[in-house]
Protein backbone atom coordinates (compact mmCIF):
# COMPACT_ATOMS: atom_id res chain seq x y z
CA UNK A 1 0.00 0.00 0.00
CA UNK A 2 1.36 3.25 -0.70
CA UNK A 3 0.88 6.07 2.15
CA UNK A 4 -0.64 9.34 1.36
CA UNK A 5 -0.61 12.32 3.35
CA UNK A 6 -3.16 15.35 3.84
CA UNK A 7 -2.52 18.67 4.83
CA UNK A 8 -4.73 21.34 4.12
CA UNK A 9 -6.30 23.97 6.55
CA UNK A 10 -9.66 23.79 6.33
CA UNK A 11 -11.04 20.58 7.78
CA UNK A 12 -13.82 19.91 5.39
CA UNK A 13 -11.44 19.41 2.44
CA UNK A 14 -9.54 17.38 4.55
CA UNK A 15 -12.61 14.84 5.29
CA UNK A 16 -13.60 15.03 1.81
CA UNK A 17 -10.77 14.50 0.30
CA UNK A 18 -10.28 11.33 2.85
CA UNK A 19 -13.80 9.88 0.69
CA UNK A 20 -13.84 11.60 -2.49
CA UNK A 21 -11.85 8.56 -4.02
CA UNK A 22 -11.79 4.78 -3.21
CA UNK A 23 -8.21 4.49 -1.16
CA UNK A 24 -7.75 1.30 -0.31
CA UNK A 25 -9.16 -0.67 -3.27
CA UNK A 26 -6.47 1.26 -5.61
CA UNK A 27 -3.58 0.43 -3.59
CA UNK A 28 -3.07 2.96 -1.70
CA UNK A 29 -3.56 4.13 2.51
CA UNK A 30 -4.46 7.52 4.27
CA UNK A 31 -1.59 7.66 6.88
CA UNK A 32 -2.56 10.89 8.46
CA UNK A 33 -3.76 14.30 8.17
CA UNK A 34 -3.07 17.98 9.38
CA UNK A 35 -4.10 21.41 9.46
CA UNK A 36 -1.44 22.88 11.02
CA UNK A 37 1.69 23.66 8.24
CA UNK A 38 4.20 23.01 11.37
CA UNK A 39 2.61 20.18 11.88
CA UNK A 40 2.32 18.84 8.63
CA UNK A 41 5.86 19.66 7.92
CA UNK A 42 7.27 17.60 10.54
CA UNK A 43 4.86 14.38 9.63
CA UNK A 44 6.35 14.68 6.04
CA UNK A 45 9.46 13.85 7.87
CA UNK A 46 8.59 11.43 10.36
CA UNK A 47 6.11 9.08 8.01
CA UNK A 48 7.47 9.76 5.04
CA UNK A 49 4.43 9.07 2.59
CA UNK A 50 4.35 8.29 -0.81
CA UNK A 51 2.39 10.77 -1.87
CA UNK A 52 1.33 14.62 -0.08
CA UNK A 53 -1.65 16.26 -1.02
CA UNK A 54 -1.03 19.57 0.10
CA UNK A 55 -2.65 23.27 0.14
CA UNK A 56 -0.77 25.71 -1.35
CA UNK A 57 -1.65 28.66 1.05
CA UNK A 58 -2.67 28.23 4.62
CA UNK A 59 -2.26 30.68 7.40
CA UNK A 60 0.90 31.27 8.41
CA UNK A 61 2.89 29.76 5.80
CA UNK A 62 2.46 28.43 2.35
CA UNK A 63 2.40 25.18 1.12
CA UNK A 64 5.56 25.53 -1.54
CA UNK A 65 7.65 26.93 1.83
CA UNK A 66 7.21 22.93 3.10
CA UNK A 67 7.65 21.35 0.33
CA UNK A 68 10.67 23.74 0.02
CA UNK A 69 11.46 22.58 2.83
CA UNK A 70 11.19 18.68 2.55
CA UNK A 71 12.64 18.84 -0.03
CA UNK A 72 16.24 20.08 1.20
CA UNK A 73 16.24 17.92 3.83
CA UNK A 74 15.70 14.49 1.40
CA UNK A 75 12.28 13.71 1.26
CA UNK A 76 11.42 12.52 -2.36
CA UNK A 77 8.28 11.55 -2.27
CA UNK A 78 5.45 12.75 -4.44
CA UNK A 79 2.92 16.44 -4.06
CA UNK A 80 -0.04 17.24 -5.16
CA UNK A 81 -1.34 20.81 -4.84
CA UNK A 82 -4.71 21.32 -3.94
CA UNK A 83 -5.59 25.12 -4.39
CA UNK A 84 -8.59 27.31 -4.62
CA UNK A 85 -6.18 29.51 -6.70
CA UNK A 86 -5.22 29.04 -10.58
CA UNK A 87 -2.05 30.97 -10.20
CA UNK A 88 0.35 30.07 -12.89
CA UNK A 89 3.15 31.54 -10.83
CA UNK A 90 2.45 29.16 -7.92
CA UNK A 91 2.34 26.48 -10.74
CA UNK A 92 5.82 27.47 -11.87
CA UNK A 93 7.52 27.76 -8.29
CA UNK A 94 6.55 24.21 -7.85
CA UNK A 95 7.76 22.56 -10.95
CA UNK A 96 11.17 23.89 -9.36
CA UNK A 97 10.70 21.43 -6.97
CA UNK A 98 9.32 18.08 -9.01
CA UNK A 99 5.81 19.10 -8.67
CA UNK A 100 4.02 17.92 -11.09
CA UNK A 101 0.60 17.66 -10.10
CA UNK A 102 -1.97 20.64 -9.46
CA UNK A 103 -5.22 20.50 -8.55
CA UNK A 104 -7.94 23.20 -8.03
CA UNK A 105 -10.70 23.26 -5.31
CA UNK A 106 -13.36 21.96 -5.30
CA UNK A 107 -11.42 19.10 -6.01
CA UNK A 108 -13.17 16.93 -9.21
CA UNK A 109 -13.05 12.66 -8.06
CA UNK A 110 -12.26 11.70 -11.32
CA UNK A 111 -9.37 13.85 -12.21
CA UNK A 112 -8.27 13.44 -8.55
CA UNK A 113 -8.59 9.36 -9.51
CA UNK A 114 -6.01 10.38 -12.84
CA UNK A 115 -4.01 11.79 -11.16
CA UNK A 116 -2.96 9.68 -8.08
CA UNK A 117 -3.36 6.19 -10.24
CA UNK A 118 -0.77 7.87 -12.45
CA UNK A 119 1.41 8.69 -9.63
CA UNK A 120 1.07 5.43 -8.67
CA UNK A 121 3.02 3.95 -12.09
CA UNK A 122 5.60 7.02 -11.71
CA UNK A 123 6.06 5.65 -7.96
CA UNK A 124 6.73 2.02 -9.65
CA UNK A 125 8.44 2.70 -12.42
CA UNK A 126 11.02 4.76 -9.78
CA UNK A 127 11.41 2.16 -7.75
CA UNK A 128 12.13 -0.33 -10.28
CA UNK A 129 14.68 2.59 -11.19
CA UNK A 130 16.26 2.72 -7.73
CA UNK A 131 16.21 -1.00 -7.43
CA UNK A 132 18.31 -1.43 -11.11
CA UNK A 133 20.52 1.61 -9.95
CA UNK A 134 20.83 -0.38 -6.62
CA UNK A 135 21.82 -3.68 -8.34
CA UNK A 136 24.37 -1.71 -10.50
CA UNK A 137 26.32 -0.05 -8.19
CA UNK A 138 26.41 -3.29 -5.66
CA UNK A 139 27.65 -5.08 -8.20
CA UNK A 140 30.26 -2.66 -8.90
CA UNK A 141 31.31 -2.35 -5.27
CA UNK A 142 31.01 -6.47 -5.15
CA UNK A 143 33.98 -6.14 -7.89
CA UNK A 144 35.65 -3.30 -6.86
CA UNK A 145 35.68 -5.82 -3.38
CA UNK A 146 37.28 -8.44 -5.19
CA UNK A 147 39.18 -7.62 -7.57
CA UNK A 148 38.91 -4.14 -8.17
CA UNK A 149 36.93 -1.07 -10.54
CA UNK A 150 38.68 1.17 -11.90
CA UNK A 151 36.14 3.41 -12.65
CA UNK A 152 34.99 3.30 -9.42
CA UNK A 153 37.90 3.62 -7.67
CA UNK A 154 38.46 6.99 -10.01
CA UNK A 155 35.22 8.28 -8.22
CA UNK A 156 36.02 7.42 -4.68
CA UNK A 157 39.08 9.08 -4.73
CA UNK A 158 37.33 12.44 -3.17
CA UNK A 159 37.20 10.09 0.31
CA UNK A 160 40.25 10.17 2.18
CA UNK A 161 40.01 6.56 3.85
CA UNK A 162 38.56 3.16 3.31
CA UNK A 163 37.88 0.31 5.38
CA UNK A 164 36.37 -2.99 4.89
CA UNK A 165 34.67 -5.48 7.06
CA UNK A 166 32.89 -8.98 7.08
CA UNK A 167 29.78 -10.11 8.94
CA UNK A 168 29.55 -13.18 9.10
CA UNK A 169 26.68 -15.83 10.68
CA UNK A 170 26.53 -19.20 10.82
CA UNK A 171 23.48 -20.14 10.30
CA UNK A 172 22.75 -17.63 7.73
CA UNK A 173 25.72 -19.49 5.39
CA UNK A 174 23.07 -21.79 4.50
CA UNK A 175 19.01 -19.97 5.24
CA UNK A 176 19.02 -17.49 2.20
CA UNK A 177 15.71 -16.11 4.50
CA UNK A 178 18.26 -15.20 7.51
CA UNK A 179 20.88 -14.09 5.40
CA UNK A 180 17.97 -11.25 3.59
CA UNK A 181 17.01 -10.79 7.33
CA UNK A 182 20.82 -10.22 8.58
CA UNK A 183 21.46 -7.96 5.59
CA UNK A 184 18.39 -5.75 6.29
CA UNK A 185 19.43 -5.73 9.99
CA UNK A 186 22.85 -4.23 8.94
CA UNK A 187 21.21 -1.73 6.38
CA UNK A 188 18.69 -1.02 8.78
CA UNK A 189 21.10 -0.23 12.06
CA UNK A 190 23.44 1.55 9.62
CA UNK A 191 20.77 4.18 8.16
CA UNK A 192 22.00 6.91 9.25
CA UNK A 193 25.34 6.12 7.88
CA UNK A 194 23.84 5.12 4.59
CA UNK A 195 25.59 7.70 2.53
CA UNK A 196 29.41 6.82 3.79
CA UNK A 197 28.69 3.22 4.39
CA UNK A 198 28.18 0.51 1.74
CA UNK A 199 26.65 -2.62 3.31
CA UNK A 200 26.95 -5.51 0.56
CA UNK A 201 25.80 -9.34 0.43
CA UNK A 202 28.24 -11.38 -0.59
CA UNK A 203 27.97 -15.50 -1.46
CA UNK A 204 28.02 -16.57 2.88
CA UNK A 205 28.15 -12.96 4.57
CA UNK A 206 27.87 -9.40 4.33
CA UNK A 207 30.57 -7.08 3.38
CA UNK A 208 30.61 -3.21 4.58
CA UNK A 209 32.73 -0.32 3.20
CA UNK A 210 33.37 2.51 5.29
CA UNK A 211 34.43 5.89 3.34
CA UNK A 212 35.85 8.77 5.29
CA UNK A 213 36.08 6.85 8.63
CA UNK A 214 39.17 6.51 10.82
CA UNK A 215 39.67 3.10 12.67
CA UNK A 216 38.81 3.92 15.97
CA UNK A 217 35.47 4.93 14.60
CA UNK A 218 34.85 1.93 12.70
CA UNK A 219 35.37 -0.11 15.45
CA UNK A 220 32.85 1.60 17.73
CA UNK A 221 30.48 1.70 15.13
CA UNK A 222 31.39 -2.36 14.16
CA UNK A 223 31.08 -2.98 18.04
CA UNK A 224 27.81 -1.14 18.53
CA UNK A 225 26.17 -2.84 15.32
CA UNK A 226 27.57 -6.96 16.71
CA UNK A 227 25.56 -6.13 20.37
CA UNK A 228 22.29 -5.38 19.13
CA UNK A 229 22.40 -7.43 15.71
CA UNK A 230 23.12 -10.62 18.24
CA UNK A 231 20.81 -10.04 20.87
CA UNK A 232 18.02 -9.17 17.98
CA UNK A 233 19.08 -12.62 16.27
CA UNK A 234 19.43 -14.38 19.29
CA UNK A 235 23.10 -15.82 18.27
CA UNK A 236 26.23 -14.44 18.04
CA UNK A 237 27.94 -13.03 15.08
CA UNK A 238 31.49 -12.88 13.63
CA UNK A 239 32.80 -10.13 12.33
CA UNK A 240 36.41 -9.56 10.65
CA UNK A 241 38.32 -6.13 9.90
CA UNK A 242 40.53 -5.27 6.81
CA UNK A 243 43.58 -2.81 7.19
CA UNK A 244 42.10 0.98 6.17
CA UNK A 245 43.73 2.62 3.60
CA UNK A 246 44.19 5.76 2.05
CA UNK A 247 44.22 5.01 -1.67
CA UNK A 248 40.50 3.09 -3.40
CA UNK A 249 43.40 1.24 -5.05
CA UNK A 250 43.70 -0.56 -1.57
CA UNK A 251 40.23 -1.42 -1.19
CA UNK A 252 40.54 -4.76 -2.49
CA UNK A 253 43.70 -6.06 -0.35
CA UNK A 254 41.91 -4.75 2.85
CA UNK A 255 38.68 -6.79 2.05
CA UNK A 256 40.89 -9.80 1.09
CA UNK A 257 42.57 -9.42 4.60
CA UNK A 258 38.91 -9.20 6.17
CA UNK A 259 38.13 -11.89 3.88
CA UNK A 260 41.21 -14.52 4.81
CA UNK A 261 40.57 -13.66 8.79
CA UNK A 262 37.09 -15.79 8.46
CA UNK A 263 39.28 -19.05 8.08
CA UNK A 264 40.29 -18.40 11.83
CA UNK A 265 36.33 -18.15 12.94
CA UNK A 266 36.87 -20.98 15.01
CA UNK A 267 39.89 -19.79 16.82
CA UNK A 268 38.77 -16.44 18.00
CA UNK A 269 35.21 -16.76 17.74
CA UNK A 270 34.81 -15.15 20.99
CA UNK A 271 36.59 -11.70 19.98
CA UNK A 272 34.52 -8.61 19.65
CA UNK A 273 35.91 -7.72 16.11
CA UNK A 274 39.01 -9.69 14.36
CA UNK A 275 41.60 -7.42 12.63
CA UNK A 276 45.67 -8.32 11.54
CA UNK A 277 46.08 -6.25 14.44
CA UNK A 278 44.33 -8.68 16.72
CA UNK A 279 46.03 -11.71 15.63
CA UNK A 280 49.18 -10.51 15.92
CA UNK A 281 49.31 -9.31 19.46
CA UNK A 282 47.56 -12.90 20.42
CA UNK A 283 50.22 -14.58 19.34
CA UNK A 284 52.92 -12.61 21.14
CA UNK A 285 51.46 -13.54 23.95
CA UNK A 286 51.85 -16.90 23.42
CA UNK A 287 54.67 -19.67 22.49
CA UNK A 288 54.49 -23.00 21.15
CA UNK A 289 55.15 -26.23 23.24
CA UNK A 290 55.90 -29.48 22.21
CA UNK A 291 53.07 -31.52 23.48
CA UNK A 292 52.49 -35.31 24.37
CA UNK A 293 49.31 -37.15 24.34
CA UNK A 294 51.02 -39.90 27.30
CA UNK A 295 52.04 -36.96 29.81
CA UNK A 296 47.72 -36.10 29.21
CA UNK A 297 47.27 -39.42 30.12
CA UNK A 298 49.32 -39.41 33.09
CA UNK A 299 47.57 -36.20 34.54
CA UNK A 300 44.15 -38.12 34.30
CA UNK A 301 44.91 -41.19 35.72
CA UNK A 302 46.38 -39.39 38.76
CA UNK A 303 43.73 -36.85 38.46
CA UNK A 304 46.02 -33.82 38.08
CA UNK A 305 43.31 -31.18 36.74
CA UNK A 306 45.80 -28.27 36.94
CA UNK A 307 48.09 -30.12 34.86
CA UNK A 308 45.37 -31.30 32.79
CA UNK A 309 44.67 -28.13 32.14
CA UNK A 310 47.28 -26.57 31.55
CA UNK A 311 48.31 -28.94 29.02
CA UNK A 312 45.29 -28.49 27.00
CA UNK A 313 46.29 -24.49 27.31
CA UNK A 314 48.98 -25.58 25.36
CA UNK A 315 47.44 -27.41 22.78
CA UNK A 316 45.21 -24.45 22.61
CA UNK A 317 48.21 -22.24 22.04
CA UNK A 318 49.76 -24.62 19.58
CA UNK A 319 46.38 -24.51 17.68
CA UNK A 320 46.56 -20.68 17.58
CA UNK A 321 49.89 -20.52 16.46
CA UNK A 322 49.56 -23.25 13.10
CA UNK A 323 46.63 -21.77 12.21
CA UNK A 324 44.80 -24.86 12.23
CA UNK A 325 41.26 -25.18 10.52
CA UNK A 326 38.26 -25.66 12.08
CA UNK A 327 38.41 -29.71 9.99
CA UNK A 328 41.71 -30.10 11.35
CA UNK A 329 41.43 -28.93 14.80
CA UNK A 330 38.21 -31.02 15.24
CA UNK A 331 39.74 -34.29 13.83
CA UNK A 332 42.60 -33.68 16.31
CA UNK A 333 40.44 -33.50 19.29
CA UNK A 334 38.32 -36.41 18.15
CA UNK A 335 41.15 -39.07 17.53
CA UNK A 336 42.87 -37.49 21.18
CA UNK A 337 39.44 -38.01 22.56
CA UNK A 338 38.71 -41.45 21.20
CA UNK A 339 41.97 -42.63 21.76
CA UNK A 340 42.26 -41.70 25.50
CA UNK A 341 39.04 -43.33 26.09
CA UNK A 342 39.68 -46.53 24.39
CA UNK A 343 43.27 -46.56 26.24
CA UNK A 344 42.08 -46.11 29.53
CA UNK A 345 38.72 -48.11 28.94
CA UNK A 346 40.97 -51.23 28.59
CA UNK A 347 43.71 -49.88 31.27
CA UNK A 348 41.43 -49.55 34.12
CA UNK A 349 38.63 -52.40 33.29
CA UNK A 350 36.28 -48.95 33.02
CA UNK A 351 33.10 -49.04 30.58
CA UNK A 352 33.42 -45.83 29.32
CA UNK A 353 30.95 -46.39 26.15
CA UNK A 354 28.14 -46.34 28.80
CA UNK A 355 29.39 -42.47 29.52
CA UNK A 356 31.55 -42.07 26.39
CA UNK A 357 29.74 -42.93 22.96
CA UNK A 358 31.81 -42.68 20.06
CA UNK A 359 29.00 -41.29 18.14
CA UNK A 360 27.99 -38.87 20.81
CA UNK A 361 31.82 -37.53 20.75
CA UNK A 362 32.03 -37.43 17.45
CA UNK A 363 28.91 -35.29 16.98
CA UNK A 364 29.12 -33.21 20.23
CA UNK A 365 32.78 -31.87 18.89
CA UNK A 366 31.48 -31.37 15.60
CA UNK A 367 28.84 -28.76 16.68
CA UNK A 368 31.07 -26.78 18.90
CA UNK A 369 31.33 -23.70 17.73
CA UNK A 370 34.70 -22.31 19.22
CA UNK A 371 38.15 -23.47 20.19
CA UNK A 372 37.38 -21.68 23.53
CA UNK A 373 34.28 -23.95 23.67
CA UNK A 374 36.38 -27.03 22.54
CA UNK A 375 38.95 -26.94 25.35
CA UNK A 376 36.53 -26.52 28.00
CA UNK A 377 34.43 -29.71 26.62
CA UNK A 378 37.60 -31.58 26.45
CA UNK A 379 38.55 -29.75 30.08
CA UNK A 380 35.34 -31.43 31.73
CA UNK A 381 35.54 -34.68 29.96
CA UNK A 382 38.88 -35.40 30.99
CA UNK A 383 38.52 -34.26 34.55
CA UNK A 384 34.90 -36.83 34.66
CA UNK A 385 37.38 -39.72 33.33
CA UNK A 386 40.01 -38.61 35.60
CA UNK A 387 37.52 -39.00 38.41
CA UNK A 388 35.85 -42.31 38.01
CA UNK A 389 39.44 -43.69 37.67
CA UNK A 390 39.85 -42.46 40.94
CA UNK A 391 36.79 -43.91 42.09
CA UNK A 392 38.17 -47.27 40.47
CA UNK A 393 41.03 -47.09 42.25
CA UNK A 394 41.22 -45.03 45.10
CA UNK A 395 43.25 -46.76 47.49
CA UNK A 396 45.40 -43.91 48.38
CA UNK A 397 48.53 -41.86 47.08
CA UNK A 398 51.37 -45.63 47.34
CA UNK A 399 48.13 -47.65 45.18
CA UNK A 400 48.39 -45.02 42.91
CA UNK A 401 51.55 -45.16 42.38
CA UNK A 402 51.57 -48.54 42.42
CA UNK A 403 48.73 -48.65 39.33
CA UNK A 404 50.58 -46.33 37.58
CA UNK A 405 54.36 -47.88 37.96
CA UNK A 406 52.64 -51.13 36.42
CA UNK A 407 51.10 -48.96 33.39
CA UNK A 408 54.18 -47.01 32.72
CA UNK A 409 57.12 -49.25 34.22
CA UNK A 410 58.11 -48.98 30.40
CA UNK A 411 58.79 -45.24 30.26
CA UNK A 412 62.05 -43.29 32.21
CA UNK A 413 60.38 -43.52 35.54
CA UNK A 414 61.83 -41.59 38.42
CA UNK A 415 60.45 -40.66 42.26
CA UNK A 416 61.09 -37.11 41.14
CA UNK A 417 58.92 -37.30 38.48
CA UNK A 418 56.14 -39.29 40.17
CA UNK A 419 56.47 -36.64 43.33
CA UNK A 420 56.00 -33.80 40.55
CA UNK A 421 52.86 -35.49 39.47
CA UNK A 422 51.36 -36.61 42.35
CA UNK A 423 52.16 -32.97 43.86
CA UNK A 424 54.33 -34.64 46.64
CA UNK A 425 58.09 -33.86 48.49
CA UNK A 426 59.81 -36.95 46.57
CA UNK A 427 62.35 -37.87 49.99
CA UNK A 428 58.83 -38.17 51.77
CA UNK A 429 57.24 -39.88 48.85
CA UNK A 430 60.03 -42.43 49.07
CA UNK A 431 59.91 -43.29 52.60
CA UNK A 432 55.58 -43.30 52.75
CA UNK A 433 56.90 -46.28 49.52
CA UNK A 434 58.84 -47.84 51.39
CA UNK A 435 56.30 -48.31 54.59
CA UNK A 436 53.17 -49.35 52.08
CA UNK A 437 55.13 -51.67 50.10
CA UNK A 438 58.02 -52.74 52.07
CA UNK A 439 60.78 -51.86 49.29
CA UNK A 440 61.58 -48.67 47.80
CA UNK A 441 60.67 -47.45 44.36
CA UNK A 442 63.78 -48.28 42.44
CA UNK A 443 63.99 -52.05 43.52
CA UNK A 444 59.82 -51.96 42.59
CA UNK A 445 60.17 -50.91 39.28
CA UNK A 446 62.97 -52.76 38.97
CA UNK A 447 61.19 -56.34 39.61
CA UNK A 448 58.26 -55.23 37.94
CA UNK A 449 60.38 -54.03 34.67
CA UNK A 450 62.43 -57.83 35.26
CA UNK A 451 58.91 -59.50 35.68
CA UNK A 452 57.75 -58.52 32.54
CA UNK A 453 61.09 -59.04 30.63
CA UNK A 454 60.68 -62.88 31.18
CA UNK A 455 56.66 -63.01 29.98
CA UNK A 456 58.55 -61.21 26.87
CA UNK A 457 61.47 -63.58 27.18
CA UNK A 458 59.37 -66.46 26.65
CA UNK A 459 56.17 -65.39 24.68
CA UNK A 460 58.02 -63.40 21.93
CA UNK A 461 60.78 -63.68 18.94
CA UNK A 462 62.58 -60.43 20.37
CA UNK A 463 66.37 -59.87 21.20
CA UNK A 464 67.92 -59.34 24.23
CA UNK A 465 67.90 -55.75 23.71
CA UNK A 466 65.01 -55.07 21.98
CA UNK A 467 63.53 -57.05 25.50
CA UNK A 468 65.90 -54.45 27.81
CA UNK A 469 64.03 -51.40 25.53
CA UNK A 470 60.66 -52.77 26.19
CA UNK A 471 60.72 -52.65 29.79
CA UNK A 472 62.45 -49.61 30.15
CA UNK A 473 65.94 -50.09 30.53
CA UNK A 474 68.19 -48.47 27.96
CA UNK A 475 71.68 -49.52 28.84
CA UNK A 476 71.67 -53.52 27.70
CA UNK A 477 74.29 -54.12 30.11
CA UNK A 478 72.61 -52.19 33.18
CA UNK A 479 69.84 -54.80 32.57
CA UNK A 480 72.33 -57.80 32.36
CA UNK A 481 72.99 -57.09 35.59
CA UNK A 482 69.21 -56.31 37.26
CA UNK A 483 68.05 -59.38 35.51
CA UNK A 484 71.02 -61.61 37.14
CA UNK A 485 70.48 -59.81 40.51
CA UNK A 486 66.66 -61.03 40.89
CA UNK A 487 66.46 -64.78 38.51
CA UNK A 488 70.18 -65.86 39.15
CA UNK A 489 70.94 -66.14 35.55
CA UNK A 490 71.35 -63.74 32.39
CA UNK A 491 68.31 -63.30 29.83
CA UNK A 492 70.15 -65.36 27.57
CA UNK A 493 70.71 -68.22 29.58
CA UNK A 494 67.10 -67.68 31.25
CA UNK A 495 65.54 -68.00 27.69
CA UNK A 496 67.68 -70.94 26.93
CA UNK A 497 66.93 -72.79 29.95
CA UNK A 498 62.83 -71.78 29.69
CA UNK A 499 63.21 -73.58 25.62
CA UNK A 500 64.16 -76.87 26.89
CA UNK A 501 61.89 -77.00 29.40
Amino acid sequence: MLKVLIIDDEPNVRKGLKILVPWEENGFEICGDSGDPDEGLSLIMSMEPDIVLIDIKMPGRLGLDIIREVRENGFSGKFIIVSGYSNFDYAKDAIRYGVKSYILKPVDEDELMEIILKLKEEIAQDRKWEKDKKIVEEDAIRNLLLEGNKELEEKLCKYDSFQTAIIFDEYSKSNDKAARKLESLIKEKLNKYADDVDVIRMNNYVALLFKDFRNSRVNRILLDLKIRISSEIGRNIFITLGSECDNPVFISHSYKEAEKLLNYKFIYFEKEILSVDTVKEEEKLISTEKINSEKLYSYIEVNDIESINDYLIKIKNNVILEKLSEDEIKISAIKLFLGLVGKLSKDYDLKMENFFDEENIVRDINNINSLKSLIKYLSNNFIEISTRIGEKSSYGIINKMVVYINKNYYRDLKLEGLAEIFNYNSAYLGKLFKNEVGENFNTYLDKVRIKEAKTLLLGEQLKVYEVSEKVGYKNIDYFHSKFKKYVGMSPMNYKKKSEKI
